[in-house]
């Protein structure tokens, strides 16, 4: 009976992300639906090369219109999951509290190094897969740049600074993590969201950088006892992501440079867990 209980709280864990797929799927048909109708609107000959399946792909593959329903998806997906955390895990009678509670300059501090150093892990953790299967890097690069990550747009800037890691960050250390911490220790809960969170990128390459952020995610939102210390995380990645020129990053061939830079990145993000942990005893006591 434990057993079966056990697994019946592992299995409920799923269901934020389930909701959230479905969330993305309804968007992503409802779009595809409304976008060949107004095509076929405005122009009633095009639908003689619906059939054709190049046609078809660069008719969807338009980088603003798949910006615009990631971007659709992310907001229904943050007003839902944000209801049910509210819901489920925000006391209803929990005092206003100011934001010296939540931060101070060494948690802001801390968050900075640790997403520096997570940016340069990533990049490498990418290398090595691209080492390992160049295809799945080509499958990567070509999805970035359907996106639009090639010319960033102001919507392609908003989703990905902004809505992204509300939505996200609700969706799996907001209920998936708090839920998961329900059915086991913090250690497998976190390992467990991040698998999810790598999963639902759909993609090997994101999949492993995303599970490897989303760990750190997890740790900021639990330690730190507030998701929107890790919402802040999540931004500043991302921000870092969408803005930064590839001058940026070491594209030599001098091994004993590419360690240097791992083993700064490696520190770096260690570095950013000790402040935060300093930050988080330096904090203003609940009220």
């Amino acid at each position: 009976m434990k057993i079966l209980k056990k697994t019946g709280s592992i299995l409920f864990c799923l269901l934020p992300a389930l909701l959230a797929l479905g969330i993305q799927l309804i968007v992503s048909f409802a779009g595809v639906f409304l976008k060949l109708i107004l095509e076929l609107v405005s122009n009633p000959e095009s639908i003689g090369q619906m059939t054709d399946p190049d046609f078809t792909m660069n008719f969807l593959m338009d980088s603003q219109f798949l910006t615009g329903i990631s971007a659709i998806y992310a907001v229904i997906a943050a007003f839902a999951l944000g209801f049910w955390y509210w819901k489920r895990f925000v006391p209803k009678k929990q005092p206003r509290r100011k934001i010296s509670v939540l931060i101070n300059p060494w948690i802001f501090a801390a968050l900075v190094l640790l997403m520096l150093g997570m940016q340069y892990i990533s990049a490498y953790v990418v290398a090595l897969l691209a080492a390992v299967n160049p295809d799945w890097y080509h499958t990567y690069e070509e999805l970035m740049k359907s996106i639009g990550f090639g010319n960033v747009t102001p919507l392609l800037a908003l989703y990905s600074i902004l809505i992204a890691p509300i939505s996200e960050e609700l969706i799996f250390r907001g209920v998936t993590l708090k839920y998961a911490r329900n059915a086991m220790p913090f250690f497998a809960a976190n390992i467990f969201q991040a698998v999810l969170f790598g999963a639902f990128h759909g993609n090997v390459i994101q999949g492993t950088y995303a599970f490897v952020v989303g760990l750190f995610c997890g740790y900021v939102c639990y330690k730190g006892g507030s998701i929107y210390l890790s919402i802040l995380f999540h931004m500043l990645f991302n921000i870092w992501g969408t803005f930064t020129p590839e001058s940026f990053s070491y594209s030599g061939n001098s091994i004993i440079i590419h360690l240097a830079i791992f083993a700064s990145a490696v520190c770096t993000a260690a570095l950013g867990i000790f402040l935060y942990r300093k930050g988080l005893e330096k904090r203003d006591p609940m009220p």
